[in-house]
Formats: structure tokens, C-alpha cells, sequence
């Protein structure tokens, strides 16, 4: 019943007659609308933030199909939007992240609350994520993978040990990451995220990795952007970590993990292993580039449970 394409969503937007609304109501494209709004923000929301903006109003604009005009939005195609999302194995909670943004920016562009409601029937709560940590054995098999040379198997692979190498590196600044942030035998750079200054220490691995994919001419430690201009970079980008987490999920496989291997796994992963191996939790923070504490706890949940579980063992093993 939902099984809708790119066209047919085109189509359907063209035969729309827009709503039926006050005098007050936004008229225009929603793509130059919220690009005027995101615009006129300056420094007032993160750089996350922004980036959160443009990449859900992208992904909606994608799932249109053609220009969208602010008049034409209502709950039924938002419903649309995000059963187009699911159809396509979009996470729950960053289909979450886009209809908050979404939200988010109606809402600075109305400056009104008239758009809220058509959330209402669309998801805008958190799910429980799936484990996303391996083992340090796991990561051992990924290292030792005999991969074609010269393939996106082996890039992706080396880009995802880089990541764990480099105290988990998130992609998006491994993919923006510049010669320039190399010296010193140290990578100095600021978090996109959290806008967090990350220093990390250049170990051998890490320099084998740089030195098998480092193109001249290129301001880029590795070969993953090359446009100009900020909307086409984030387009790029957001392209290569559709193909980053579809090739690593081919790598799992290859690897025999039980778990799906994504971007996140390899941050997630050097957290964990490090607090297995009694790094203190707010050295660990500061080499994620957390705010607080608390974020980094997220990561290490489960493995703190069994913590628990072994030092009450140990406790009850005295009384014997």
C-alpha cells in the first residue's frame, strides 16, 4: 500500500492544490524558504544543529521528488515522507533527528506554532539503539581481511580502523579532515559535533593508513570529498556515508560479526574497550570530545552493567 517512488510522490505533489489556510500563512518553496531561515540564524543554533537542518531538509526535498511548496504540507505527507524513509532502512531515531528538524525549522520560519501538529502522527521520540560495540578480537578480524586491492572494500575497511585507531574518530570529520590538522606528529581538529578541540597522537597505523590514500593536490587527508561549496560537500558527504555503512555492512559479514557493522560501531567499540581496560571514564570523555560525562555512559551502558555484575561476584566470593 505505502510502496511509493520518487515519481510518484513528484506526481502526486504536482495534482496538490495547497491547503486551506489563513492569509498569515507562508507562501513559497520550502527548500529557498528554509534556506533563507537557516541563513538569517548566524551563530544563533550549533553547527550540528545547522547541519541537522540542511541534511533533513535534503533528505525531504530527495523524497519529493520536486520543488515543495510550504502551502502544500500537511500530516498526510509527512506520514508519506517518513514511510519513504522506513522503505528505505532509515534508522527509527534519525528518522526522529529529520521530522525534529523539520519541526524545528517550520517553526523558526512561521514563528508560530501552526506546523507543529502536523507531527503529531509521525515519530519524533528515541528508541533503544542495537549494541553497537565489538570486541577487540572482532576488530582483529577486520584488520586481518584479505580484501581486493585497490577496492571500496578495502578503502571503507581502512577508514573504519582508522576511525578506531584515532579514538574513534566520527566519519564526518575523518572525511573533512585536512593536511593542514596533520603536524607535530599529531591530528589537532574540532569536532563538527560539539565543536570540541580532539588531539590525537599520530601512532604508526595511523600514518600507514594516511600514507596509502594521500592524494596530492588535495587539502584532504583522504579521497572521500573533492566539491566546492558547502551544500555540494554535504551532499557528497552524505552520499559517502550511505556507501561507508552499505560496504561496512559487507565487511561484517566478511568478518563473521553477529552484529551489523555501521559507522558508529568503531567509536562506540574504542570506548568500551578502553573503559574494559580501566581507562578513566573522563579520559575517555575527553577523547570522544563529550561536553559531559554522561554522553560517554551512553556508550559503555552494557559494559558497565557487567562490571556490576563481576565486582558483586567478587564481593560475594570473599564471603566464601
Amino acid at each position: 500500500m505505502f510502496k511509493i517512488s520518487i515519481q510518484f510522490n513528484c506526481d502526486w505533489l504536482k495534482k496538490r492544490k495547497p491547503n486551506n489556510q489563513d492569509e498569515n500563512t507562508m507562501t513559497g518553496h520550502l527548500m529557498s524558504l528554509a534556506s533563507k531561515t537557516i541563513k538569517e540564524l548566524g551563530g544563533a543554533r550549533s553547527k550540528s544543529t545547522v547541519d541537522n537542518y540542511l541534511t533533513a531538509i535534503r533528505s525531504f526535498c530527495r523524497f519529493a521528488g520536486t520543488e515543495v511548496l510550504v502551502e502544500q504540507l500537511d500530516a498526510r505527507l509527512l506520514e508519506r515522507y517518513q514511510q519513504w524513509l522506513i522503505e528505505r532502512h532509515v534508522a527509527h531515531n534519525t528518522i526522529s533527528c529529520y521530522m525534529r528538524s523539520l519541526r524545528s525549522l517550520l517553526h523558526l520560519m512561521s514563528k508560530d506554532g501552526r506546523y507543529q501538529s502536523l507531527f503529531d502522527t509521525t515519530f519524533t521520540g528515541k528508541t533503544k539503539t542495537d549494541k553497537r560495540s565489538i570486541t577487540l578480537e572482532e576488530i582483529i578480524r577486520i584488520r586481518d581481511l584479505t580484501l581486493p586491492p585497490d577496492s571500496s572494500l578495502a578503502f571503507y575497511r581502512d577508514i573504519f580502523l582508522f576511525s578506531f585507531y584515532a579514538l574513534g574518530m566520527p566519519f564526518v570529520d575523518i572525511a573533512f579532515l585536512q593536511k593542514s590538522q596533520l603536524g607535530d606528529g599529531y591530528i589537532v581538529y574540532f569536532r563538527r559535533k560539539t565543536s570540541q578541540r580532539i588531539r590525537v597522537k599520530l601512532e604508526p597505523p595511523m600514518q600507514q593508513i594516511i600514507d596509502n590514500y594521500s592524494l596530492s593536490g588535495s587539502p584532504y587527508v583522504f579521497p572521500i570529498l573533492s566539491a566546492r561549496g558547502r551544500d555540494r560537500l554535504m551532499t557528497e558527504y552524505e552520499s559517502a556515508l550511505t556507501q561507508y555503512n552499505r560496504v561496512l555492512k559487507k565487511i561484517g559479514s566478511l568478518a563473521g560479526l553477529q552484529h551489523v557493522l555501521t559507522s558508529y560501531v568503531a567509536r562506540h567499540s574504542w570506548a568500551s574497550i578502553a573503559y574494559n581496560s580501566n581507562i578513566d571514564l573522563s579520559v575517555i570523555s575527553k577523547a570522544l570530545g563529550h561536553t559531559s560525562p554522561n554522553t560517554t555512559l551512553t556508550y559503555i551502558r552494557e559494559i558497565d552493567d557487567n562490571r556490576i555484575d563481576q565486582a558483586n561476584y567478587r564481593l560475594l566470593a570473599e564471603l566464601k
